[in-house]
């Protein structure tokens, strides 16, 4: 790789804080290593970075997230993602086989929340590719791949198709796993922020897991109380 990403993990590892690190490894269930550099300080590193070398080259930038992807400390997937959004105004169709890769590999709950950014840009862009794209991560084996396809459209607001979000949800609602639930109840709960009543109707009216439930109808409920 060159240096001009060579410099930036360089500068990275060298701000490691064991201690920090050990924290942040306990908290993530021991799965991924640590450099121990808390958001404010990385978020910092990547401007000072791009103040003194420039700014990044469109060209190379895949291949620097690529690159950040497969290392071992979890900050450079971070800071992947980063880079990635820098690069996001300019993606093309192809670039699903991309953003797939990163959804695929190292997947945990923080990294594939990072790509649901990337991924509404992207639909934004090639709003003619959503269906094609999404359908086939709803009816994925992946639950990260179902994850992505429930929250492509947070905090859309009056601009949500709710129609496929009713059908993606009902399509994956008897699914046992965790994130998957908590998918479910949180693009519920941002949507009865804007139409409670649908909200409210749709969990009345559909076969969902508790926590979902719970997560979609939190906003309502604390709503109801307040007046």
């Amino acid at each position: 790789m060159d240096n001009y990403l060579n410099t930036l993990i360089e500068t990275y590892r060298s701000n490691t804080n064991k201690e920090v690190a050990k924290a942040q490894k306990q908290y993530m269930r021991n799965k991924f290593e640590f450099l121990g550099i808390k958001t404010p300080l990385r978020n910092e590193i990547l401007k000072k970075h791009y103040k003194t070398f420039g700014k990044l080259d469109i060209d190379k930038s895949r291949n620097y997230v690529k690159y950040l992807w497969e290392l071992p400390e979890r900050e450079f997937q971070y800071v992947a993602i980063n880079i990635a959004e820098k690069l996001s105004k300019s993606f093309v169709p192809q670039d699903i086989d991309f953003l797939e890769y990163l959804i695929e590999n190292k997947s945990w709950w923080d990294s594939v929340d990072g790509v649901v950014r990337l991924n509404k840009v992207y639909f934004q862009k090639h709003p003619e590719l959503i269906k094609e794209h999404t359908n086939r991560w709803i009816n994925s084996e992946n639950f990260w791949f179902q994850r992505s396809a429930l929250l492509f459209q947070l905090n859309n607001r009056e601009k949500m198709d709710k129609e496929l979000m009713f059908e993606y949800i009902n399509k994956v609602s008897h699914s046992n796993e965790f994130f998957v639930q908590k998918a479910i109840g949180w693009i519920l709960r941002q949507y009865s922020k804007y139409y409670p009543e649908i909200v409210e109707d749709f969990v009345a009216n559909n076969k969902l897991a508790p926590l979902s439930k719970r997560e979609a109808l939190k906003v309502i409920k604390k709503n109801a109380i307040s007046s």
